[in-house]
């Protein structure tokens, strides 16, 4: 559709030709105006290309569809700019374009997979004659170009991760539009009325009209002559097909003004002939008629001056148009968009993976020294770039006498022709240039290629052009050794992690076996004494027996030594069964260590092999070794994942992992490790995963707080465990709570089960506890339950609910009051769960859900009420139907606070389960400050809404920084200002309308002031009211 400069596309051949077929008509009468809009539509959001962000970090946020009763659907808030000229359309289109590149600037070609909708709406404005008057009229005509991506197969287009959904989206749209092409060809030949699934797609919403409303619609297919495409190129002739039996009925797009001019035309000549047949009418007729010519032409002074009205608009909105492309223009010269290009200064175009998108951005190298550095506010560099490798002072380009060398700044990375330079290096005729990793320039001096002194870079027979390929595959043969030696980095350091969990294995099985084998000491030392006391009362008893003289005393005795005999026998045989246990311990012991040993002698062993390996490498540099651009792409990603999180204070380490053979079943190949240091633990990501969050972590970097924050650094749905690096002191001084939770690290516990240490069998009953290593341990004073407390915790709360039904007063409660009932329930479970595990004992044996009744009733709770939270949250915001505005953006705090309430609740669970004492410490810290701002976005949704909320003896305790009720009140007051704010606004233009209809009247005047006094007087009583009301703890609003 646009082609390339050499091939112009549909568009620019289009506009050219409209311009010239309007400079070629002759009818001075007939005045046209041209006005365009360019938008993409990229995963089902729509950009306007047209318009530059305010703020370099300030993200493009996404315009809305609305539906206008006559006109149909429309994008609300899209710019529309007059053109005059073909030049203008083309200024207006680079524009765009480069816009679309600028967005696409590195390895992200996203603009290459969204459609592109180009629009013209072109007026006619005709002028007719009546009574020697002239009158204006209009004839509108709406022209839609759209660019569709092409549809792709999963899998030989081999996508995941945002490619995947890209492509989805993209197949989605045209799914939905062959769906619309379908429903209505097969309208036009049954001829009957079909639905038509419009709305199914952002895109087939849009051209709802284009494509079975008042239109005429054309379709180019293109197709593949290959082989391979055999079933794309039939399914996209059907398609067209399709589109060829649609049969809609035009008309001309008419304003009133036309009609109404014709009507009036056919009345004065009525009128005009009944005035010349007048003689024989009555006066009063003739009466009649001369007022109603009267009221005719004082109709047409009406239209003439709207008319006018509308003219001198139309010329207010070019001149705006104009300063508003010199501005734009303007701003974007810093991001590498130039128009005008001076042939003579050196200069350096953008590379891009996608042939559209290369050399669309033009950077000029002017006389002296051209700054480079981060694209923030304030900035006064000349090229600024953006992105987290983009250092805030990057290089520094002088240009002196025509010889052009660059210097990096600091630590900034920057590539000449592969090459990392440290040092000023001069810069010749095609050399590629990449700063950062991941922006991509070739350098142009037309001085050297004029003087002969270096060949056009697309001229060279020897090394073809010098394209984005071309200087990708330098790179790589450039910085091989150090990709390489990095990847070999990431194998030591697996390896040094594997000998460090090991040796962490074998201190913690045998502080366990000691352990185990002190309490087996005490508990047979304890049966010696028990078995000595039992011998002195029996010598005792018998004395005793000496003196009973009667037979049956003694047959009784007897009896009772016989007893006692027995028993004696059971506490010897039970003190030899727990000797053999001990020394079958120590047995065990002995096999572990032993197999930990080789295992650790058998790890040195490989590596020594690898060192020794890489260093025969460094000194042999490998010479046919095919370049790992995914290599060299993740090690750059990886770069850039640790500035954002060094520049958002996340404390959060990324780093790239070879995951060994025999580390973990479930985990296998090349991963990125996650550490979050603040809190010592750690969790592994696929590459997938790593690549679906980076696009998160460059919206946060640009300034979308909106977006996942926290969920992307500290997922709720990750596996995380202790970090053995941050656990590398002593295991002598863990406790037991420490240790288990070190043996539940995958790196850890892997080591144990490889060795399949076997669990000594239980020497006595089955309600015995066993220890870390599966050891059984012998029975403790305290007994608890095997019985799942879950039946019982679930016949208490049925209970409970019951009850309340029972004690229902019929007061109804709103859905307001229900979402803070659930999630002060799930605060509260919070609290409780988390002191339980803070009062555990340290050298327990189960965490706080297996030993204690109330976490477990607390869990259930907490599940019940979020489950309750987020239904009532949907059903709230369903009915209230959101869609732009202060509403929509207090709609959408709220339920993304509910959200991440249920996340951080996942991560106490994990935190209790895995015996990480930060993850709950953290997870109630958040709880807290969401629980504050959920608060906070209810109270203001309640209030701009007008839900009633019933809050009766809320807790007024402190939650976090502020209490619950504090937040609602605070709510509720934002969100009374902002409705007062509001209907202020609508209540000066309505006034406004009026002065302008009705001008110089005292009334409206008088008005005004009443309003505006009435506003304030509103405001500073709510304000005053809330002020009084913070310490209370109840409220009746």
């Amino acid at each position: 559709m646009m082609g390339f400069e050499e091939q112009a596309g549909v568009i620019p051949r289009f506009c050219q030709e409209l311009f010239l077929r309007l400079a070629s008509m002759e009818d001075e009468e007939v005045k046209c105006h041209v006005e365009m809009s360019y938008f993409e539509v990229y995963n089902e959001k729509i950009h306007d290309l047209l318009v530059t962000r305010e703020e370099p970090n300030q993200r493009r946020m996404p315009l809305r569809v609305r539906e206008h009763p006559v006109h149909g659907p429309y994008v609300a808030d899209l710019s529309a700019n007059v053109v005059s000229s073909y030049n203008d359309i083309k200024g207006w289109l680079e524009l765009g374009n480069k816009q679309r590149a600028t967005a696409a600037t590195g390895m992200n070609d996203k603009s290459s997979r969204s459609h592109s909708v180009f629009t013209l709406v072109m007026t006619q404005m005709k002028t007719e004659f009546v009574e020697g008057e002239e009158h204006d009229h209009s004839i509108t005509s709406r022209i839609n170009l759209v660019d569709l991506a092409g549809s792709e197969r999963c899998n030989s287009a081999q996508t995941s991760g945002d490619r995947l959904k890209e492509g989805a989206s993209i197949n989605k749209s045209l799914l939905t539009l062959g769906k619309v092409i379908s429903a209505l060809s097969e309208q036009v030949l049954t001829r009957k009325t079909v639905f038509i699934p419009y709305r199914e797609s952002v895109l087939t919403w849009l051209l709802k009209e284009s494509l079975g409303g008042n239109s005429k619609t054309a379709m180019i297919a293109t197709v593949s002559p290959a082989g391979s495409s055999v079933e794309e190129s039939l399914s996209t002739l059907r398609y067209a097909q399709q589109a060829r039996t649609i049969i809609n009925v035009a008309k001309v797009n008419e304003d009133t003004n036309a009609k109404l001019i014709r009507e009036l035309k056919a009345e004065v000549e009525k009128l005009r002939a009944a005035q010349m047949s007048s003689l024989g009418v009555e006066p009063e007729r003739v009466r009649m008629f001369q007022q109603e010519i009267t009221t005719l032409k004082n109709k047409l002074c009406q239209q003439e001056r709207e008319m006018a009205e509308a003219n001198r608009a139309w010329r207010e909105k070019l001149e705006q148009a104009e300063v508003r492309k010199r501005e734009e223009t303007k701003e974007l010269q810093k991001a590498g968009v130039t128009f005008k290009v001076d042939n003579r200064l050196p200069n350096l175009v953008n590379l891009n993976e996608d042939p559209q998108l290369s050399e669309m951005l033009l950077y000029m190298i002017k006389e002296g020294r051209t700054t480079v550095g981060k694209l923030k506010p304030g900035s006064t560099y000349d090229i600024q770039l953006t992105g987290a490798l983009i250092a805030d002072q990057h290089c520094v380009i002088s240009n002196i006498h025509n010889t052009v060398s660059i210097t990096p700044m600091d630590n900034a990375k920057t590539f000449v022709n592969g090459n990392l330079i440290s040092d000023s290096t001069v810069l010749h005729h095609g050399d590629r240039v990449i700063l950062g990793g991941d922006h991509y320039f070739r350098f142009n001096h037309p001085a050297e290629v004029q003087s002969g002194k270096r060949v056009s870079c697309w001229t060279s027979a020897g090394d073809g052009q010098k394209d984005f390929e071309f200087a990708k595959n330098e790179l790589l043969a450039a910085q091989r050794a150090k990709l390489e030696a990095e990847i070999e980095e990431a194998h030591l350091k697996a390896k040094e992690e594997m000998m460090q969990g090991i040796q962490m294995a074998k201190e913690v099985a045998q502080k366990e076996l000691s352990d185990q084998k002190v309490l087996y000491e005490n508990r047979i030392r304890a049966l010696e004494r028990e078995l000595t006391e039992e011998n002195e009362r029996k010598h005792r008893q018998e004395v005793d027996q000496q003196r009973v003289a009667s037979q049956m005393e003694e047959l009784r005795m007897a009896k009772l030594e016989l007893q006692k005999e027995v028993d004696t026998q059971k506490k010897r045989l039970r003190l030899h069964m727990e000797t053999q246990a001990m020394e079958e311990h120590r047995v065990c012991q002995a096999k572990i260590v032993e197999a930990l040993e080789e295992e650790k002698k058998k790890i040195s062993v490989e590596l020594e092999e690898m060192q020794k390996k890489r260093a025969l490498r460094e000194n042999k540099t490998p010479q046919n070794a095919s370049p790992q651009w995914d290599a060299m792409k993740l090690s750059l990603m990886i770069e850039e994942a640790n500035k954002i999180s060094v520049k958002l204070k996340k404390n959060t380490i990324f780093s790239r992992h070879e995951s060994l053979v025999g580390e973990d079943p479930d985990r296998g190949g090349l991963q990125v490790q996650v550490q979050n240091t603040k809190l010592g633990i750690t969790t592994f990501w696929s590459l997938d995963k790593f690549h679906n969050n980076m696009a998160a972590m460059r919206d946060l970097e640009q300034g979308d707080s909106t977006s996942k924050d926290d969920d992307v650094f500290y997922d709720p749905d990750d596996e995380w465990e202790q970090d053995i690096s941050a656990s590398s002191a002593s295991t002598s001084s863990f406790s037991r709570r420490r240790s288990r939770s070190l043996l539940k690290s995958r790196r850890i516990s892997g080591r144990l089960y490889e060795i399949r240490v076997h669990p000594i069998q239980s020497l006595s009953s089955s309600s015995q506890s066993a220890g870390l290593m599966g050891v059984v341990r012998p029975p403790t004073t305290q007994s608890s339950t095997t019985n799942p407390a879950t039946p019982g915790i679930c016949k208490e709360l049925i209970g409970q609910s019951v009850g309340r039904l029972r004690s229902c007063s019929g007061a109804e409660l709103s859905l307001a009051d229900r979402l803070i009932s659930d999630l002060n329930q799930v605060y509260k479970a919070v609290q409780t769960i988390s002191e339980l595990h803070d009062s555990l004992d340290d050298d327990g044996q189960d965490n706080v859900f297996v030993c204690n009744s109330v976490a477990q009733t607390e869990l259930v709770k907490a599940t019940l009420a979020i489950e309750s939270a987020v239904f009532v949250t949907m059903h709230w915001l369903a009915n209230v139907k959101p869609s732009s505005g202060l509403l929509y953006t207090t709609a959408e705090e709220l339920k993304s606070q509910v959200k991440k309430m249920g996340g951080f609740f996942q991560i106490l669970i994990q935190g209790c389960e895995s015996e990480i004492t930060s993850m709950v410490v953290e997870a109630r810290r958040k709880s807290s400050q969401c629980l504050d701002a959920a608060m906070l976005a209810l109270g203001q949704l309640a209030a701009v809404t007008g839900m009633q909320l019933n809050v009766m003896g809320l807790s007024s305790q402190p939650t976090g920084k502020q209490s619950v009720m504090s937040c609602l009140l605070k709510g509720t007051s934002k969100g009374v200002c902002s409705l007062l704010e509001e209907n202020l606004a609508v209540a000066k233009g309505m006034l406004r309308e009026a002065q302008l209809a009705y001008p110089r009247n005292p009334v409206l005047q008088k008005l005004k002031s009443k309003v505006l006094d009435l506003a304030r007087a509103l405001q500073s009583y709510i304000q005053c009211h809330i002020l009084v009301s913070i310490g209370n703890t109840n409220m009746y609003i």
